[in-house]
This record gives structure tokens, C-alpha cells and sequence, in this order.
């Protein structure tokens, strides 16, 4: 199946990207922010997936389409938006991609028996109310990196 852009589900604007078979197929809501796939295919009872999220997931999650639908983990070379608790309302969140310092290498090994270079800093996230918003703020980084040769 060729890749479409339809109505969403859960906020009703055409910004739902719909990829893959039947089979396979993955629907992800550029504005809302919400994801399904034919895994989370059911109710929040049911689904087998859903009962392998963490309790904030959960407790984000929606049920429409006989789907269950859950908030969106955006990952990428400048950093990551994802879901966020603040004061019990979810919010987005999106954590620059940082160089992680020589001398605190050490604290970072990864499976190959080096060191990470790099990390996503959640320590430093800039939180925002929509997803849209996290998206426009990723877009202008990425238009920057462009302009800038990177």
C-alpha cells in the first residue's frame, strides 16, 4: 500500500499518515501526536501490546478505530520529542541530541565495549504544550543545521 494522508482519528485534521500493509500498517498523527499500529489492534483490555506500556503511556492512551492509540517517541540525529508528565497533564517535550564530554565518557558504555559520544539530555528538554509545536521547533533546528552546511 502506498503511503496516505487522511483525516485523524482522535483530532479530526488531515495530518494522519497512514504507511504499510494491513498486515503491517503504522498510523502516525503529525499534529496530535498520537501513533497506532495493526500490534495495538483492539481495546486497552485486550491488547497485549498495551499491557507491556508504562503506567504514564496507559494512562495517555485512546481507544478509536479499534485501535488503541498512544502518545508518539520521535527519535533523531538532533535530539527527541516525546511524552512528558508535568503536574499530571501531558505535555511534549523534546531533548537536544548533546556531545557528551571527554572526561564523563566513562560513564557511557555501550554494547560494542566503548563509550557513546553523544546523548539525548533530558535534563534539559524545552517543553511544549502540543506536539505541532515540538514538530515546528525540530523543523527550524533542522533548517538550521541545513543552512549551516551540517
Amino acid at each position: 500500500m502506498k503511503d496516505l494522508i487522511s483525516n485523524c482519528f482522535l483530532c479530526e485534521e488531515i495530518a494522519l499518515h497512514v504507511a504499510g500493509t494491513e498486515e503491517a500498517q503504522v498510523m502516525q498523527c503529525i499534529n496530535c501526536g498520537y501513533t497506532t499500529s495493526t500490534k495495538f489492534t483492539g481495546t486497552k483490555e485486550t491488547n497485549e501490546e498495551f499491557q507491556k506500556l508504562g503506567e504514564d503511556m496507559k494512562n495517555w492512551a485512546v481507544e478509536s478505530n479499534g485501535k488503541v492509540w498512544i502518545p508518539s517517541i520521535i527519535t533523531l540525529p538532533i535530539g527527541m520529542l516525546y511524552p512528558v508528565n508535568v503536574k499530571k497533564e501531558m505535555k511534549w517535550a523534546f531533548a537536544p541530541m548533546v556531545e557528551i564530554p571527554e572526561e564523563e565518557r566513562e560513564n557511557f558504555p555501550n554494547e560494542q565495549g566503548g563509550f557513546y559520544e553523544r546523548k539525548i539530555d533530558t535534563d534539559n528538554s524545552t517543553i511544549y504544550d502540543l506536539f505541532l509545536t515540538g514538530m515546528s521547533h525540530i523543523n527550524e533546528l533542522l533548517k538550521q543545521k541545513a543552512s549551516n552546511g551540517e
